[in-house]
């Protein structure tokens, strides 16, 4: 889409609409992991306060027995939705008892993957396909892979907002292809710059040593491509952002060649069709059957469409028998699901009010910076951007890929976006006569010059002080989060 960023924010102060840039729809999804008070993994049956698992819309589980899923729904502010988190996650606190929530995104001390209690559900045509596609994902990846949490943001701009932007850029075209086209579009952009949120809000530089199988598993692959990375790689814990994100977490981006660009509703449906009807010679040999019990859905690329790892996601509300592709394909994108954040170990609900903010404004600079279809090579380096980030994203001086080919220092690159950031932060500040997004985009804006900011490097530095280990560090961080009202 052929758009000019100065030229929409102008439009947008012109005809005074900045305040619908800060209206739309919020809504969040929390996962945590149960634990004992020694740190351990709570291997107790989900709690049965909370009923039936495919009942119950706010508090469910994720893949483990033990990893629980707050979900809230959707609210006309950020602020409503944050609250009925918070009253999620206390209900949460109050029916596990002497549990606690676990407040990191990479697991806490975890039992031998035999012992790692697959989410079970009831006996129902639902129930038993949940419980098959699990038991796929730990045949595939491991259980251990599929331990860690983090938290999904999920949104809508208003309907004003986008009738406003239809009027002024819609040039005739239908509407609902406009629609999907503003959203592949932000979606294109979010990939480019999502590297800015891995380092700002990365908050999983470390992991317990319960976890390494997984890590030294994937060492070995890279060995075996790149036997000159693999030193620098070992050395991740000096300046990794979020192991959650990064090849060592749930990823499989470098799996089976699967670029999918987001250029087209059209391309997309196509392309992740295609992984789910492709047989997988690995996966197949693995059987769909052991002992009498199917393990797992199918020996395909993808067992189902939810098995595709993206760090955001384009989605539409789902009807009775249908899937979320069917959903897309029929009525187009209506919202947009953020899966990139990683639990915050100093904030009680995992996140902050003023990241959403920030977030808020970057999501909005995704839709109106210019989005052209991506390439090859610059999927290429988008991924690369991502894994340098991910693994070394607190190292001085370190140097991206920009788009064009050239290579270019992190704090120039983020400069020149936050530039763009304050201009869209002032506008909506002074529409809304509230300082707080423009606030935020300062406060995000000192973590490009002092890493001490950094949430990795604040779990880094009080483990350093503290003389913690990761248990001792993540159970601490769980207790005092428990004592915030």
């Amino acid at each position: 889409m052929n758009w000019d960023f100065s030229e929409i924010l102008t439009s947008f102060l012109k005809d005074k609409k900045g305040k619908l840039l800060s209206e739309g729809n919020f809504g969040f999804e929390r996962e945590s992991q149960r634990i004992i008070s020694s740190g351990d993994l709570a291997l107790t049956p989900h709690p049965p306060v909370f009923g039936d698992k495919l009942e119950n819309q706010r508090i469910t589980t994720d893949f483990s027995e033990s990893h629980i899923e707050m979900i809230t729904p959707t609210f006309k502010t950020i602020e409503e939705a944050y609250e009925e988190l918070n009253t999620i996650c206390t209900e949460v606190e109050n029916g596990i008892g002497d549990e606690l929530l676990w407040p990191l995104s990479m697991p806490p001390k975890l039992p031998d993957e035999n012992n790692i209690p697959i989410a079970s559900f009831p006996d129902s045509e639902e129930g038993i396909y949940k419980e098959i596609y699990r038991k796929g994902l730990a045949l595939r990846y491991g259980k251990k892979m599929q331990m860690i949490s983090g938290i999904h943001y999920n949104f809508s701009f208003d309907k004003e907002m986008v009738d406003y932007l239809y009027d002024l850029l819609g040039n005739g075209k239908d509407k609902r292809s406009f629609i999907n086209e503003i959203h592949f579009a932000l979606t294109r952009n979010f990939l480019r710059y999502r590297w800015m949120l891995i380092y700002l809000f990365g908050a999983s530089p470390f992991c317990h040593p319960t976890y390494y199988s997984v890590i030294d598993k994937e060492i070995k692959i890279i060995q075996k491509s790149c036997s000159s990375c693999v030193e620098s790689i070992k050395n991740f814990n000096q300046y990794a952002t979020s192991l959650r994100v990064s090849r060592f977490g749930y990823s499989n981006i470098l799996k089976h060649n699967q670029n999918i660009y987001f250029n087209s509703l059209d391309e997309y449906s196509k392309k992740i069709r295609k992984l789910m009807t492709t047989r997988n010679d690995d996966y197949s040999k693995l059987g769909l059957y052991k002992n009498n019990s199917q393990i797992q859905l199918n020996g395909n690329i993808l067992q189902n469409e939810s098995e595709f790892y993206s760090s955001i996601r384009l989605k539409q509300n789902i009807g009775k028998d249908e899937t979320q592709l069917d959903a897309l394909e029929k009525r187009g994108v209506q919202y947009v699901e953020v899966r990139i954040l990683d639990l915050n170990p100093f904030e009680k609900l995992g996140l902050s009010l003023e990241q959403m903010y920030f977030i808020q404004v970057f999501m909005l600079f995704c839709l109106f910076e210019q989005s052209n279809p991506i390439t090859e090579e610059e999927y290429d380096r988008i991924n690369l951007n991502h894994h340098l980030i991910t693994l070394f994203g607190r190292k001085e001086n370190l140097l991206l890929q920009k788009y064009n080919g050239r290579a270019i220092a992190l704090k120039q690159w983020g400069e020149e976006i936050f530039v763009k950031l304050k201009m869209i932060a002032d506008l909506m500040s002074n529409a809304t006569g509230d300082d707080k997004y423009r606030n935020s985009v300062e406060n995000e804006h000192k973590k490009l010059f002092d890493i001490s900011f950094l949430p990795s490097e604040r779990i880094h530095r009080e483990m350093e002080n503290n003389k913690e280990d990761f248990l001792e560090f993540g159970t601490r961080c769980a207790v005092n989060n428990l004592n915030i009202n």
